[in-house]
Parts: structure tokens; C-alpha cells; sequence
């Protein structure tokens, strides 16, 4: 059965990562002249930046996993588990997000953590993860409504906004009643982050939120190296390239939400900009993202290696 489902998810999961990208770069190839002086004249300052902005927000990814395993009385080291994290994310390149999940339970596990725990403590990421990156998606409407795309995008966030939202409700209520027919607290309580204090869910809640907006600064800086948007339209941009990663979290098909987050960046973009440039920094961003990720887990793995040397 398992085998059953591996092959399914492969056969399913990258033809239509595939299929997007080929759609993509068919946009912007028929114009690749005039793009082609955008990439000659890349701002490397500007680029550099978006390249320590990405490595920022895994280095907080990391920072807010190590908050919510101390929550639940596992004190491990940052950089240590920046690199489990980062190895059992790194899984996500396989098709379905599924296999990062399972490859997190089996590394931190290994580090000494209950796999209920590493479970439970999934739950509470993408808890914090889908409602911290809709807060910002919010602040992205007035540039959705004010685009020729208005109609189409504003389905597709209607539906993810709405999906991830119902997901989340009905998530908390399970967890809310389970949690007061334990006689661990009352209802109301665990409706949100289910065994933390008040104090705990504010703080875990700001670190996401500004993880994330993070992450669409970066992609927002990665754009302007090769591109000049108005300034005015910055921090609406900021949040609507983190809506783009929502929509590709919760997209459990392609690995690593592959085309959904560029579909919906390079339909979001052609209202202000060309199609061609639109799909052409949908995948400049992504590139750039993957860049800075393989960074991000080099530097985790030297300080591992220098960590093992040292304890011999």
C-alpha cells in the first residue's frame, strides 16, 4: 500500500511541477532578448542581500522550531537543530511535503525527542505557519484589487485563505476538546497552541509572522535586483509574494509547492508588468531561494562537522 502511494505521489506529483515550469518559461522565452539585459545587469549588491534576507528567515525557521520544542521540555542547541531541520527539509524536494514531515520525526527522534512530541510539534508549526502567513496576506488585497487579474486571483486566495482557515478551525477544536476531556486545561485555552502559555503563544506567533515577512522582503529584494518596481508597492508586494509561499505550503502534490508559488507570483505580477517578465522573476526567485538554502545547509553542516571534531 505504501509502495502503492509512493509511486502515485511521484507520477502525480512531478509532471505537474514539470508542466508548470515548462508553462512558465514558455511565457518569457518568445521575449528572452529583452530579459536578457536584466540578468547582465544584475544588481549583485542587491542580490547578495536577498541571499543573506533568505538565509535570515531559515536561520528563524529554525529559531521558532527550537522555541516550541523548548515549550515542551527539549533544550537542544540552535545550530544543532538548524541542522536537523535543515536535512529533514531538504526532503521536501521529493514529491509531497509528507516525506519532510516524516524524515523531522525520524531525525529529532534520533536527537532524544518522543516522536509524539515531534508530531505534536508539527501540528503547532503549520498552526503558526498558515495563520502567521495569512495575517500578512491581508495586507496583499489592495494590490490584488487593483489589478486587471483581480477576479482570478481573488479565487485563489478566497479558496486558500478559506481552506487553510477551516483546516486550522476544525484542527483547534479537535485539539480543544481532546485537550479539556484530558484535563489539561479548558476549552478556550487550547483553541490556539494547545499546552502553551499566553506569553508563549504571542511570542511564537511574532517570530513567525516576522519569519515570513522576511521571506517576502527577500523575494521582493531578489525581484529588484533584476528589476525596479514602484516603491510604493514594496510592502504590498512583500505580502503578497508570502501569500505565494502559502499557497505552495498547502499544496501537498508538488514537491515544495513547485509551480503553484510561480503560477500564482507570475499571474499576480503580469497586472503591473509584463507576462514575460511576470514568469521570468517567478523563477529568478525560486532559483535564488534554492541558492540560498544550499548555503544556509552548508553552513549548518560545517558547523555540525566542526561540532564532532570538537567533541573528539
Amino acid at each position: 500500500m505504501n509502495k502503492t502511494i509512493s509511486i502515485l505521489k511521484f507520477f502525480i506529483g512531478w509532471p505537474l511541477a514539470v508542466v508548470a515550469i515548462i508553462f512558465l518559461i514558455k511565457l518569457f522565452l518568445p521575449q528572452f532578448s529583452s530579459i536578457q539585459s536584466k540578468i547582465d545587469n544584475v544588481n549583485i549588491s542587491l542580490l547578495i542581500l536577498s541571499v543573506m534576507l533568505f538565509i535570515c528567515y531559515y536561520y528563524l525557521r529554525c529559531y521558532l522550531w527550537k522555541k516550541i520544542l523548548e515549550a515542551k521540555g527539549h533544550k537542544i542547541p540552535l545550530m544543532k537543530i538548524a541542522y536537523l531541520w535543515e536535512i529533514s527539509e531538504f526532503k521536501r524536494y521529493v514529491p509531497g511535503n509528507v516525506w519532510s514531515f516524516l524524515s523531522r520525526v525520524s531525525l529529532f527522534s534520533s536527537a532524544g525527542v518522543e516522536k509524539k512530541v515531534v508530531g505534536l510539534a508539527l501540528l503547532d508549526e503549520i498552526q503558526l505557519i498558515i495563520i502567521s502567513c495569512t495575517l500578512i496576506s491581508i495586507f496583499c488585497l489592495p494590490l490584488i484589487l487593483g489589478s486587471n487579474q483581480s477576479i482570478q486571483l481573488l479565487r485563489q486566495m478566497q479558496i486558500i485563505i478559506l481552506g487553510s482557515s477551516a483546516a486550522i478551525i476544525i484542527y483547534s477544536l479537535v485539539v480543544a476538546f481532546l485537550f479539556q476531556k484530558r484535563g489539561l486545561g479548558s476549552f478556550k485555552d487550547n483553541l490556539f497552541l494547545p499546552g502553551y502559555s499566553l506569553r508563549q503563544k504571542i511570542f511564537l506567533t511574532l517570530i513567525s509572522t516576522v519569519t515570513f515577512f522576511i521571506f517576502g522582503v527577500a523575494t521582493l529584494v531578489t525581484c529588484l535586483s533584476v528589476f525596479s518596481f514602484e516603491p510604493k508597492l514594496f510592502f504590498e508586494l512583500s505580502a503578497f509574494f508570502t501569500f505565494a509561499l502559502l499557497a505552495g505550503y498547502l499544496s501537498f502534490i508538488t514537491p515544495m509547492g513547485l509551480g503553484v508559488r510561480e503560477g500564482i507570483i507570475a499571474l499576480g505580477l503580469s497586472s503591473i508588468i509584463s507576462v514575460s517578465i511576470a514568469g521570468f522573476l517567478s523563477i529568478f526567485s525560486r532559483i535564488v531561494l534554492i541558492i540560498s538554502e544550499v548555503i544556509f545547509l552548508l553552513i549548518v553542516l560545517t558547523f555540525e562537522i566542526f561540532a564532532k571534531i570538537k567533541k573528539k
